[in-house]
């Protein structure tokens, strides 16, 4: 039975992996070095510690990180307030479904809370989540599993009644250290076969996410 979902947001819920990955490239450039393309998707999801480590080892030792980070967050400001937020296809449907069926929903992104919470208002989906649990509130980020035991937590759903929704391989993983259903929602990684075999899912969109939920609730 599933009892909550647990949302990441970047490249789940909205398009925005890309605008942040070209962020950091742009940054780096700016500086005379380059990130691989290798290296930004290595990065997905993973909490500021790895992303650092895989970012110094890939640009060098001349690219200073922290100056970075500045950049970067000001271009992904201006493509946001220029161009807004892009929902992935389904977003809407799964939210509205999960409300209508008393299924939980809570926020589990690395992004930090201000910035998540204003993307949330900015989409209008705000008021469809029941809590919310933010890079910044925990001490060890994803590939751990605490964002999602804090979040199942916070909803007092146990874990292994909830579903975590996934593009990332370090948000998969962390979500199966935790014990929770997962499903994987590719965006800019396609699964491999070993990640096919340890999720419950592979679904194509949002809406594939909902039809599965309601078969297995139907089970019960």
């Amino acid at each position: 039975m599933i009892k909550a979902v647990l949302f990441d947001m970047d490249g789940l819920m909205f398009d925005t992996e890309r605008v942040y990955g070209k962020a950091w490239q742009n940054a780096a450039r700016l500086q005379g070095c380059e990130i691989s393309d290798e290296a930004i998707l290595k990065i997905k999801g993973a909490n500021r510690t790895l992303v650092y480590e895989i970012l110094r080892e890939d640009a060098g030792k001349d690219f200073d990180i922290d100056e970075g980070r500045v950049v970067r967050e000001e271009y992904i400001a201006n493509h946001i307030k220029k161009n807004g937020l892009t929902k992935k296809k389904g977003l809407d449907n799964l939210l509205k479904f999960l409300k209508s069926n008393n299924i939980k929903a809570c926020l589990a992104t690395s992004t930090k809370s201000e910035t998540a919470l204003r993307y949330l208002k900015m989409a209008e989906v705000y008021e469809y989540f029941d809590d919310f649990t933010c890079g910044d509130e925990i001490e060890n980020g994803k590939p751990a599993p605490d964002i999602f035991l804090k979040a199942a937590s916070k909803l007092g759903v146990d874990i292994g009644e909830s579903l975590v929704l996934e593009d990332s391989i370090n948000g998969i993983n962390g979500g199966l250290a935790a014990g929770a259903r997962v499903i994987m929602v590719p965006d800019t990684i396609e699964p491999t076969d070993e990640i096919r075999k340890r999720v419950d899912a592979v679904k194509k969109d949002l809406d594939e996410v909902a039809n599965w939920i309601k078969e297995v609730n139907k089970k019960i």
